[in-house]
């Protein structure tokens, strides 16, 4: 699917977290495109900050906006809220208070033609692909590293992904990131 076809559900989702002072930050496939990488995604990703760590607040408000799971043979995870908007999935990441609160504050408005919307910035897409970790994500964490050299801040990267690698006692994850920004740097 292409960004064309999730930006209805991206729009309508966007427009009931503007209507209630949601704020949010849209990760995943569609914050990739605005930081220049293109590539097939089926979904739409979207962070969102809990006013007052309020969770079923949040959950029972997003529920009643949007009743269709997207995932109703799954058990829910209490921090994620999936949904169907129109035939896309829309999945409402709940932020838990600390770092991915700072994933909100740090993002960018974008302008998607005649409305914007709030896209995470290219820093904090790195450090939710590498700490994933998944071979995908590898591949967009270095793919962003090329596409975004020169203009990130590697001292916040790099000690979020510190902190994460010690606290989940991945080393790797630190590495890895590394390897990659030594090869982006080798193309440049």
């Amino acid at each position: 699917m292409d960004e064309t076809q999730l930006e209805r559900p991206l729009r309508t989702a966007v427009a009931f977290l503007d209507k209630h002072e949601y704020r949010y930050a849209i990760i995943g496939g569609i914050a990739l495109s605005r930081w220049g990488i293109v590539r097939a995604t089926y979904d739409v990703d979207i962070k969102v900050l809990v006013p007052d760590t309020n969770y079923d607040a949040i959950r029972t408000a997003l529920r009643t906006a949007f009743p269709k799971r997207a995932r109703p043979g799954i058990p829910e995870n209490p921090l994620i809220v999936d949904v169907m908007v129109g035939d896309v999935i829309v999945d409402f990441l709940l932020a838990i208070p600390g770092y991915e609160e700072l994933i909100i504050e740090r993002a960018a408005e974008a302008s998607f033609g005649d409305w914007s919307a709030w896209i995470c910035s290219a820093e904090d897409l790195i450090i939710q692909k590498a700490v994933s970790g998944r071979g995908k994500d590898w591949l967009d964490v270095e793919a962003l590293l090329v596409e975004q050299y020169g203009k990130l801040e590697q001292a916040y990267v790099e000690e979020w992904l510190t902190q994460f690698s010690a606290a989940l006692e991945n080393p790797d994850i630190l590495i890895t990131y590394q390897r990659l920004l030594a090869r982006a740097k080798a193309l440049h």
